[in-house]
């Protein structure tokens, strides 16, 4: 079978928690759920999806892709918890939760080794397999929280300058119906991005719903929603350059694929972000 390991450096915490949800891990599952997500939010199709990662009931197959956690993270921020900073708006209910413990993330700075390896040709949907798993190395996140910033990570071969995210942007979202943005202002740490992407949350959420949807009964929205539960379309999305520097990335995935009909209705499926942050 052929393997090949990928380091994992994670930029923000991570709280991945197992069967004990305070105690944070890297988790297999954890990761392929995320690439199964990406494979259908790219337009991969049940049948596809079910070929490469295989499926469970009568027509059980097992997955062509194995993923393999060589290496818990290692090292990182210690007493990250403990450090004051301006996050309170973009993550009020981790803050307030049991999970806001050193313990309860993996740290900012730790790394990890994965292995990734293949117990059969990939055939037709090996193109397919790449956009997923360049999109999850570049774009993706883990853990409570993936949504507003945080289990954000890098991985080794898919970093490089700011540029270079903005290529693989318009070359594999664009053409799969994302929308995104890219903030060009500069952070020096994760902790100046958090209180950043703090102050355009609580932008995007003054400008939509608009004056007009306002008025409405609350309700589903692909912003997301508590009850019913429904995860957000729109992510923040912390990037860390070769310099060392942070910037702030928006993506929205295709309302049809991973948000529920009544939230698409919320606002006619048109884009959250081309509403608020229109390219210049």
């Amino acid at each position: 079978m052929n393997v090949k390991s990928y380091e994992f450096e994670f930029l923000t915490p991570c709280f991945c928690g197992g069967a004990e949800p305070t105690k944070a891990e890297l988790r297999v599952p954890a990761i392929r759920g995320q690439l199964r997500w990406w494979f259908r939010a790219l337009g991969g199709s049940r049948t596809d999806e079910e070929e490469v990662f295989g499926c469970a009931g009568n027509s059980s197959a097992a997955s062509k892709v194995v993923v393999r956690v060589e290496r818990q993270p290692e090292g990182g921020e210690r007493g990250w918890d403990r450090e004051s900073h301006d996050g309170d708006y973009l993550w009020y209910f981790i803050k307030r939760g049991d999970r806001w413990k050193e313990e309860g993330a993996l740290p900012p700075g730790s790394k990890a080794g994965v292995e990734i390896g293949f117990r059969q040709p990939l055939g037709k949907l090996e193109e397919n397999w790449k956009k997923a798993w360049e999109a999850f190395c570049r774009f993706g996140s883990l853990g409570y929280r993936a949504t507003r910033c945080a289990g954000a990570f890098r991985v080794d071969g898919f970093a490089g300058v700011l540029e270079a995210y903005e290529e693989a942007a318009e070359r594999i979202l664009k053409p799969a119906g994302f929308d995104f943005h890219f903030f060009r202002e500069k952070q020096s740490d994760w902790r100046n991005l958090i209180a950043f992407a703090g102050a355009k949350l609580k932008e995007l959420r003054e400008k939509y719903p608009s004056p007009e949807s306002k008025k409405e009964e609350k309700g589903p929205s692909p912003l997301g929603n508590t009850d019913p539960r429904q995860k957000s379309a729109v992510y923040f999305r912390p990037l860390k350059i070769d310099a060392g520097d942070y910037y702030l990335m928006l993506f929205e995935a295709p309302h049809k694929r991973v948000v529920e009909e009544k939230s698409r209705l919320k606002n006619g499926q048109e884009s959250i972000l081309k509403m608020v942050f229109p390219r210049r």
